[in-house]
């Protein structure tokens, strides 16, 4: 597409060189530029890019969406293809300004970690590394700038994997000349490459390590209150981490470097050994752990997509299959790995019921609408935690073919520390509803007798005074099903006061009713 700035009407010289150079890098039509400059908000950031000393970066980006946008930050995750302008200085650019000379410009690819891995490998590696390149440099400089040359590559080549969640391990300078090296006497060995191996070695253990000590209670460690899906999602991500460290180390070069390491009697092959193993024990427990996992994704799939009001039938099947994974699984039958599961599940139907109860609306609406909702929360809520205690009665049930039995020995405390206080939360507000409820009935109650209308007037005070103190919960702005926030308990202890109080109130309005009777006809009455 060979569309210009000629074809815009544009009349400021710095706009129509980078427009052109948009057009022609990101192959654009002409109107998509004229539909994004026409804006006024974007052609003030333009103007303030050319004027403004502290604004030093525009950024133009081709959406998905086929249009332009402009910004001054760069693209913190960039998903689409877009140009830079970067000026060298930051003084203003003149109308007369030569563009070139002001400003650094360049187009960046929808993955820019690519892009500077393949200008690393197939353009400064190659340059860098060349001896012949190298031949006015003293040999100390030439060894200094090959090792720093081959310090990048490894770093980029990690970090890329970090970024799409693998392990890469970088090889030692000299790899591809480790499969030619023969089966000679270690003092036929080239010490440099050996020395190389036995870098590398360490680098690689600590990128293991790293991996290794990993673990999925991290995430409620932090308090972050993770679905079971982070769990599931972490040891999928960590099984194919760990293929894939157990791929490299598999390769023909690694065994080979291994074979030297071993021949050469280095101190290092022990530690490449017992890398190797741990690997090999952290892959087969993560593959185990997958395994029995994945029946359980399908269920809590199912009830992530069910009503809340309709899915306390799914919580016994999705205990059951806990349960399951905990008498087969050979690797995921210890507490400190079931308490995470068990904790999650509490975590997301927490969050289920918050979604369905909608804390922020429910004290705003009226009592008659929603208590139905909140009952039905709380009876969900009641019925899942007999229901963990009716699978945790019946566990030994679940070992066949005469497998020992190992019991939930941990405190439920452990599992449902969050829970119960949530539990407890909609529980109170059930009972503040309720208590609502029996209060707006005095509006339509009168008493007969000689003082009846005084004392049915006095009921109705009370009922006025209710609604007065129940109004406050309606104009508070607070999550009332935020356990960690005090503000709602606050206001409910004092609304528990006044309650005793508007109690004691009704109960002697109702004994001078009956004492104004005259008889128990009229008692009755």
């Amino acid at each position: 597409m060979a569309s210009t700035a000629s074809e815009l009407e544009l009349d400021d010289h710095r706009v129509i060189f980078i427009a052109d150079y948009v057009l022609k890098t990101l192959k654009q039509k002409p109107d998509r530029w004229t539909k994004m400059y026409s804006v006024d908000e974007n052609k003030q950031l333009f103007m303030d890019f050319f004027e403004k000393p502290d604004l030093t970066t525009l950024i133009i980006i081709a959406t998905a969406a086929g249009s332009l946008q402009v910004q001054y930050e760069w693209p913190s995750n960039p998903k689409a293809k877009a140009c830079y302008f970067v000026k060298r200085s930051r003084d203003p650019i003149q109308k007369d300004a030569v563009m070139r000379n002001v400003l650094l410009y360049g187009d960046m690819a929808a993955s820019p970690l690519d892009q500077l891995c393949a200008f690393v490998d197939e353009v400064l590696v190659p340059l860098l590394s060349n001896e012949r390149n190298h031949d006015k440099w003293p040999k100390v400089v030439s060894k200094d700038v090959t090792r720093h040359v081959h310090n990048l590559k490894s770093t980029v080549y990690v970090v890329s994997g970090q970024a799409k969640g693998k392990t890469l391990l970088p090889l030692p300078v000299g790899a591809d000349r480790i499969e030619q090296v023969g089966d000679g006497e270690k003092e036929t060995y080239d010490r440099s490459l050996v020395h190389a191996i036995e870098s590398v070695i360490i680098e690689w253990t600590h990128q293991i390590r790293d991996v290794l000590k990993k673990d999925s209670v991290q995430p409620l460690l932090d308090g972050l209150n993770p679905s079971p899906f982070v769990e599931i999602k972490f040891w999928e991500s960590r099984g194919q981490n760990l293929e894939c460290i157990y791929e490299q180390l598999r390769d023909s070069k690694v065994r080979k470097m291994a074979e030297l390491l071993q021949r050469a009697n280095s101190s290092y092959f022990p530690s490449f050994k017992n890398i190797f193993r741990d690997v090999v024990a952290a892959l087969t427990e993560a593959q185990d752990i997958n395994m029995h996992l994945k029946p359980l994704r399908f269920q809590l799939e199912e009830l992530e997509q069910t009503e809340f009001d309709e899915c306390g039938k799914l919580l016994a099947p999705l205990l059951n299959t806990v349960c399951l994974i905990w008498a087969n699984s050979e690797y995921y039958n210890t507490p400190a790995r079931i308490i995470v599961l068990l904790q999650e599940i509490c975590n997301m139907i927490i969050d289920m019921a918050k979604n369905f109860l909608s804390p922020d609306d429910i004290l705003k609406s009226e009592v008659e609408e929603v208590i139905g909702k909140v009952r039905t929360a709380h009876k969900i809520l009641c019925s899942f935690r007999l229901s963990y205690d009716d699978h945790r009665a019946k566990l030994s049930t679940y070992f066949k073919n005469g497998k020992q039995p190992k019991q939930w020995e941990f405190v439920p405390e452990l599992v449902f520390a969050r829970f119960n206080k949530f539990q407890e939360r909609v529980e109170t507000l059930k009972n503040l509803m309720e208590t609502a409820l029996e209060f707006y009935k005095l509006e339509k109650i009168e008493l007969g007798g000689i003082q009846g209308k005084q004392l049915s007037a006095q009921v109705l005070a009370v009922h006025t005074e209710f609604c007065e103190q129940y109004k406050v919960f309606s104009e508070r702005t607070y999550d009332c099903l935020d356990t960690s926030s005090h503000e709602f308990m606050d206001d409910y202890y004092v609304m528990l006061e006044k309650v005793a109080d508007f109690d004691r109130r009704v109960a002697t309005i109702i004994c001078q009713g009956f004492d104004d009777c005259s008889g128990l006809e009229s008692m009755y009455k």
